[in-house]
């Protein structure tokens, strides 16, 4: 699935540059995923670093996106949204289920233990901006942009020391925007548009799903296009409906609209 883990090293207090800048750097760990070996490999790679994980985010409440492993640090505070929180709090036991579904190889109990635990971010579950709590000014500036596209409470974040957008599951050059329900629809277009900003500002911007892309506007303009081709009732020729498991999405996608257009 091309499952993407994100690694924010904070300021280095030291001055130093190189390789050597990154020990002792405090990091933000952004969707750690997803099979077991991966989980290792990324600890192995932040102790490579010698940075420190001072905190987590996870983009939304899907099985793949709620991992963590006691090498990043088991009393770290992973912050999501209020609405993952709550979707979280409420399907704990069904996404494990989930995740145990889609598992190449069984997930150790102490993985298990700390799947879903995160922590809402203030500002409730409206739509907004907001930033990560970080009382001792360690991590870099950066907004988390929270809005309702492909899951209530998806969240972004915004880098802007580096114009780096990390957008969760959206706006994927392997996979086709996915709503998942008639109401989400209109949620999903809306996020477009909360996004596009920070599209147009960023120089790099890197999918949950997929791989970075250094022109982020054509990522939107595929996505958008998308949608209105599906709305319209046009064949949209898109190349990512050859991907692997789009087709029977796309099938979805054109099922959620007919039913949006019937009520």
């Amino acid at each position: 699935m091309s499952t993407t883990t994100t690694l924010v090293l904070g300021p280095d207090a030291g001055g130093r540059s190189g390789p050597a800048a990154a020990r002792g750097r405090p990091a933000l760990l952004v969707d750690p995923a997803w099979d077991p070996d991966e989980l290792n490999a990324i600890g192995a790679d932040v102790g490579s670093l010698g940075a420190e994980v001072t905190a987590g985010l996870a983009t939304h409440a899907h099985h793949d996106h709620l991992l963590w492993h006691p090498a990043y640090g088991p009393g770290v505070v992973r912050w999501a949204s209020s609405g993952t929180a709550a979707v979280v709090a409420r399907r704990r036991r069904d996404l494990l289920r989930e995740l145990d579904d889609d598992a190449v190889a069984p997930y150790p109990d102490a993985v298990r233990a700390l799947f879903g635990r995160v922590t809402a971010l203030p500002g409730g579950d409206r739509p907004h901006r907001t930033r990560i709590p970080d009382p001792h000014g360690r991590l870099p500036r950066h907004e988390v942009v929270i809005h309702d596209a492909h899951a209530p409470g998806h969240s972004a974040l915004w880098l802007p020391g580096v114009k780096v957008l990390v957008a969760g599951d959206m706006l994927s050059d392997l996979e086709i925007p996915l709503p998942f329900d008639p109401d989400d629809v209109d949620a999903y277009l809306a996020g477009l548009d909360r996004l596009e900003p920070y599209v147009r500002a960023a120089t790099v911007l890197v999918p949950g799903h997929g791989t970075p892309s250094d022109t982020p506007l054509r990522r939107l303009d595929a996505d958008r296009r998308y949608l209105d081709a599906v709305l319209r009732g046009r064949t949209r020729d898109d190349p990512r409906l050859a991907n692997l498991g789009m087709a029977e999405e796309h099938a979805r996608v054109l099922r959620i609209v007919a039913a949006r257009t019937r009520s």
